[in-house]
């Protein structure tokens, strides 16, 4: 009993019944097995008669006799004996007595005694000596049958009870020497039989909680989990087989798996009536199996990479495996590749030097060495180039047992550097022109694109003036002037940005109505934005008649970009130096005027001084001060000329009527008449712009009239502020007064008045510096107007206006809003 008592406590729980241990251990008693008996009773023949009945009552016993109870001791002691039926009297020794001797050395072995001399006394003596069983002889042969039963059924326990020891101390070293929590359950969960001690362990719960509430196992369970396990233990008691997996332990947040088999446990009826099982903590192997499967999944997308050429190599060259990127790239069967000499595989083409060059590669591989090489294989598209490595594996002992190969497609690596290579070689040639240069690269991204057509433009207002052109066909031509509205540059212009369109019809299905899709089939487009001086020059774009069935790559739109960013920057570069260089001019011609132009009135005004000094005579004074106030306009003038023509840094958008009307007001204009006809707003330096007008007004005021009478030929004199000039030979002035317009043109505006004009031939003069037909007149007024439009980018230019008199034309201006 004290080893029964051990067992339980290893088991964690009581053993509720033999009879289930023995079930649960699929253990049961044989009931053909043979019983052997030895009858010791010292009347011989009555010996040789109960084993006889014996025998014939139940054919499992074989039935031995001894006739006392020496010769009983010496069988026992040499042969194995299942039961003993002994006689209580005989001669030398009681049956009592035979039955102690047995017992100090098989206190286990089944014993009935069987005596004629039947009493309570001697049945109770018999028990207490440690006796199976006690039957009384009686007379007839009904009661063999009973002694045999009772011989069966004592084997019977004794065997179950041999076996449930054994079971109990092999179940003892099992628990001891595992980790798993082994259970068994009632079949419909509401008994717990047993459950080893790690449980505790495992799942985070005490022994008593299961004790307590055999399902109470499922609230260590994750919750994810729980539906499955419980439609599991539902297949346990259906009489089916389970294996699952899940996790446990919400002390540890369900981070521990455990792995469950269990069985059903039917009776003789075939009926389920315990389940049982064992649960195992797989945390450690499941981490592994998932690290084992990031590996692997690791290896495959190293080894699957779809933009790296893999191969696996036998130290002599022979292909072991290789991907499907490098499948990728010739006409063949993959099984044909795989264990073929690496050098012959169709990669490499017909060129033998080639294939000397890789089996060389693979020797110095197989020797241990890190080989880098570039190549040109032979692609499914074409020859291509590839950049790679061949890398050594080895063992622990360093012996080479494979070769990696891992290898890039470079071609179009290769291809972008020629293109840049061609592209700077092409910009920093000094022996073409800006247009020139700007050609070639119009020729370089078109062969890159694949498109029929490349411009760089200029929008100037509402005009689009093709500058440069290199196109397939004579359908566009340099210096060709379409509505901006009819290009898909005006977006880019619009939008400061790069514009992509594939397929217009597709991407872009809103800008179909423009007349570069419906009249010119312009179907795909990639442009950018030139930029001068913070503001839109142009386009510098490519497009096509046909839609692309690819997009436009990522470094076919940086190569665009890369191009027009040197165009925007050789454009200011040639804006700042023609810039420079009429700040020189300007200096220099300061220089002059101020040499020339004043030493005139200065030398007459020292002159007069001096002479009334002498003569005392203050009349002589009046040319001096009229040549004082002569020099004091010049400089005035001279100041404002240097200043005009200076970089502008900023502008803002300004409306055309204010700023002129204001300038209206700052020049004396008599009885003269002021008519603003526009709404137009521009990018411009007010101020400038305001001393433009003011000139325009001052000149149209000063020099016109409402006579409509043409000047002659010799109405406006050619020369200098020095120049003797008459009064009469300005430009006439009529008894009338001057209307003043100012109006709009499609890129800018002009300034007309109704006086007499400016004759063709001195049209390009009036604005040379100096130039007057004014006594008093400085010649610089004209000449500021220019500067002011050189600064801002513009063209003026002088016409004849509808009345007759002087038109001012200003183009090229950045017109924001107004007809």
């Amino acid at each position: 009993m004290r080893s029964d008592r051990r067992a339980r406590g290893r088991c964690g729980t009581d053993l509720r019944e033999d009879r289930q241990m023995t079930e649960f251990a699929g253990v049961s008693p044989s009931s053909t097995d043979r019983i052997r008996v030895l009858h010791v009773d010292d009347a011989p023949d009555l010996g040789e008669l109960v084993a006889a009945f014996l025998e014939r009552a139940d054919d499992r016993l074989v039935v031995e006799t001894a006739t006392s109870v020496d010769e009983g001791l010496d069988r026992l002691s040499e042969e194995e004996f299942d039961c003993v039926v002994s006689d209580y009297e005989m001669s030398e020794e009681t049956g009592i007595d035979f039955l102690e001797t047995i017992r100090a050395t098989r206190p286990n072995l089944p014993f009935i005694l069987y005596t004629g001399r039947g009493s309570e006394e001697v049945a109770s003596e018999a028990i207490t000596a440690g006796a199976t069983d006690y039957l009384q002889k009686e007379s007839g042969t009904d009661h063999y049958a009973v002694l045999a039963n009772r011989i069966a059924n004592a084997v019977e326990r004794e065997r179950t009870r041999t076996s449930m020891d054994e079971i109990q101390h092999l179940f003892s070293e099992l628990v001891d020497r595992t980790d798993d929590v082994l259970w068994l359950f009632s079949s419909d969960w509401s008994e717990t039989v047993f459950v080893t001690a790690s449980y505790e362990d495992v799942y985070g719960q005490p022994l008593s909680a299961l004790r307590a509430d055999p399902r109470a196992f499922l609230d260590a369970v994750h919750p994810e989990d729980r539906d499955r396990v419980e439609r599991a233990m539902e297949a346990l008691s259906d009489g089916r087989s389970i294996d699952i997996e899940y996790r446990v332990n919400e002390t540890e947040s369900y981070h521990r798996y455990v792995w469950v088999k269990g069985e059903p446990i039917t009776g003789p009826d075939g009926r389920v009536t315990h389940v049982g099982g064992s649960t195992r903590d797989i945390t450690r192997r499941r981490a592994r199996e998932e690290e084992l499967a990031r590996t692997e999944r690791q290896y495959e997308a190293v080894f699957e990479d779809p933009n790296v050429l893999v191969g696996v190599l036998t130290p002599d060259g022979t292909v072991l495996d290789v991907n499907r990127t490098a499948m990728d790239y010739i006409d063949a069967d993959r099984e044909a590749i795989l264990g073929a000499p690496f050098r012959e595989t169709p990669w490499w083409g017909d060129d033998d030097s080639l294939r000397d060059d890789v089996q060389r590669w693979v020797d110095r591989a197989a020797s241990g060495e890190y080989v880098p090489f570039e190549a040109e294989i032979v692609g499914s598209d074409g020859r291509r180039v590839i950049n790679g490595v061949l890398r050594p594996v080895t063992n622990d002992d360093g012996a080479v047992t494979e070769i990696i190969v891992s290898d890039r497609d470079i071609t179009d690596r290769r291809t972008r550097e020629r293109v840049l290579r061609e592209m700077y070689e092409t910009t920093a040639d000094p022996e073409l022109s800006f247009d020139e240069r700007v050609r070639e690269l119009l020729a370089l991204g078109r062969a890159q694109l694949g498109v029929d057509y490349g411009t760089l433009s200029r929008i100037r207002g509402d005009d689009y003036y093709f500058e440069v052109v290199d196109a397939a066909d004579d359908g566009i031509r340099e210096g060709d002037v379409v509505p901006v509205s009819a290009t898909n540059c005006e977006i880019a212009a619009a939008t400061q940005e790069t514009l992509v369109i594939e397929d217009v019809e597709r991407d872009a299905p809103d800008e179909t109505d423009r007349a570069g899709f419906t009249e010119w089939g312009i179907s795909c487009y990639l442009g950018t934005p030139v930029f001068v001086d913070d503001g839109v020059y142009g386009t510098f774009c490519f497009y096509d008649t046909e839609p692309r069935n690819e997009p436009f790559s990522e470094w076919e739109v940086t190569l665009v970009d890369l191009m027009s960013r040197w165009v925007s920057s050789e454009l200011q570069r040639q804006q700042a130096n023609e810039r420079l260089q009429r700040q020189n001019e300007r200096l220099d011609r300061f220089a002059s005027i101020v040499s020339h132009d004043l030493r005139n009135p200065l030398s007459v005004a020292m002159g007069s001084v001096e002479l009334a000094e002498q003569t005392e005579d203050l009349s002589h004074l009046a040319p001096a001060q009229r040549s004082l106030r002569r020099m004091s306009r010049l400089i005035d003038d001279l100041l404002v000329l240097a200043r005009s023509g200076d970089v502008i840094d900023a502008v803002s958008v300004v409306n055309l009527g204010p700023v002129a009307e204001r300038a209206w007001e700052n020049v004396p204009t008599d009885d003269a008449t002021l008519r603003v006809e526009t709404e137009r707003t521009v990018r411009a330096d007010e101020t400038r712009l305001r001393q433009l007008f003011e000139n325009l007004v001052r000149n149209a005021v000063e020099h016109g009239s409402t006579g409509h009478r043409t000047m002659s030929g010799d109405a406006v004199e050619h020369g200098s502020t020095g120049s003797q000039a008459s009064p009469d030979d300005a430009v006439e002035h009529g008894d009338g007064t001057v209307t003043v317009s100012v109006g709009n043109l499609t890129d800018g505006f002009y300034v007309a008045d109704d006086g007499p004009g400016i004759s063709a031939e001195d049209r390009d003069k009036v604005f040379e510096h100096g130039y007057s037909t004014e006594r008093d007149g400085t010649g610089y007024g004209l000449a500021i107007v220019r500067e002011i439009a050189d600064a801002h980018g513009w063209e003026v230019r002088v016409t004849e206006s509808a009345d007759g008199g002087a038109r001012f034309e200003v183009t090229g201006v950045d017109v924001v809003d107004g007809d």
